[in-house]
């Protein structure tokens, strides 16, 4: 359950504070270049920040990556099904267990069979 909950949060809170850069960029670019400490506007900034995102994404990596996380996907995947084969067949063999147990009940407490027995009784005497 917390495998779920925190990949959840986590891209919550990644889409609100998208979010809110998203609603903020038509202010930011009208800050003066003057009025900024190291005198870089947002546009530009916001283009070296992509060379340098761009840069640093090798096409190796992203395979080695992808293949990484299917991989895990993979093998949670097979953990929870065998997980749910094995409740399965606990089920299962609960049910089996009673319905034998049903079968013995019925047979020897059946009517039917109650009239055998006193059929067999009369026959013995």
């Amino acid at each position: 359950m917390l495998n779920i909950i925190l990949p959840v949060l986590f891209f919550l809170s990644f889409a609100g504070i998208f979010y809110i850069i998203c609603k903020k960029i038509p202010v930011l670019l009208k800050i003066p270049p003057e009025s900024l400490q190291n005198k870089e506007s947002f546009k530009d900034f916001l283009k070296r920040l992509i060379k340098s995102f761009f840069s640093y994404i090798h096409p190796k990596k992203l395979k080695i990556f992808f293949l990484v996380l299917a991989e895990k996907i993979l093998s949670r995947f097979r953990a929870t099904t065998l997980k749910m084969h094995k409740a399965i067949e606990l089920l299962s063999k609960d049910i089996k267990q009673k319905s034998q147990q049903e079968k013995w009940e019925h047979k020897w407490f059946s009517p039917k069979h109650e009239m055998n027995k006193k059929a067999k009784e009369k026959n013995k005497q």
